[in-house]
């Protein structure tokens, strides 16, 4: 098995079960007990697990981390909410939106619904709060289900579903933003379906609430070239600010 797709296996085993061991984990995966404590230190140094003897935790962060995802979505649920509403300003009558999914991206789906649009998304939980509104054209994508915490479709089929479309305006999430990796996710398969949606909108704005800034993931989507309006909470520091608006971003704080 490849490295990258070992380490999603070992983040998805780690999310449901909560630890991990190191011969079961060769066992299952078909390599070297020295492999897999390779890959756990890799992940370590990303600050996703915390190793222990024989095999690793989950990283006790508070309400910080990255995963398990379930119990991410409950954390900063105001700056969420605020910045779902700062982002419907966004929204114009008669828009093509692609909204990504997510907890803050389904914040600003909550909103939608008075304005006539053509909205776009691979988030079964964001198409069911949509399917009702009878001003939004909803398009959802196909593709294989993602259960982990989330509802999501991914792979090949939705990325080219997808690039079948030409969005105004892209609504992105993301796990993990850092000023030297850019922006990351925890699988090359929701790293695929951003990158598709990034390339279908003429405009991205990326809703993030600021635990999410400093953190890694596993695989890189996005540099901060590709984003043209962010929106996060007031806990952002001057300095951070002051780099984004350096990188050409349009910076809006909530």
């Amino acid at each position: 098995m490849l490295f990258v797709k070992r380490l999603e296996e070992i983040t998805r085993l780690l999310e449901r079960q909560g630890s991990v061991d190191v011969n079961d984990l060769s066992a299952r995966l078909g390599v070297t007990p020295k492999t897999i404590r390779q890959d756990l230190a890799k992940l370590e140094e990303l600050g996703l697990l915390q190793r222990v003897h024989g095999g690793a935790i989950l990283k006790q962060s508070g309400n910080d981390g990255i995963y398990p995802i379930r119990e991410r979505k409950r954390h900063n649920l105001a700056e969420k909410e605020r910045i779902g509403r700062a982002a419907l300003k966004y929204v114009e009558e008669g828009d093509t939106i692609i909204l990504d999914g997510g907890s803050t991206t389904m914040a600003l789906a909550r909103l939608l619904g008075e304005k006539p649009i053509v909205a776009i998304t691979n988030d079964m939980l964001i198409a069911m709060e949509l399917m009702n509104k009878e001003n939004v054209t909803l398009y959802v994508t196909g593709g294989k289900l993602r259960r982990e915490g989330v509802f999501t479709l991914l792979g090949r089929e939705a990325e080219r579903i997808i690039k079948r479309y030409n969005a105004n305006k892209l609504f992105l999430g993301t796990s993990a933003l850092d000023f030297r990796q850019g922006l990351m996710v925890l699988s090359e398969d929701e790293a695929g379906i951003k990158r598709a949606m990034i390339a279908s909108a003429k405009e991205v704005i990326c809703l993030v609430d600021y635990s999410k800034f400093h953190k890694s993931a596993l695989v890189s989507f996005a540099t901060f070239k590709d984003i043209q309006i962010l929106i996060t909470d007031a806990r952002i520091p001057e300095e951070d600010q002051n780099f984004l608006r350096d990188q050409g971003i349009a910076l809006e704080i909530v």
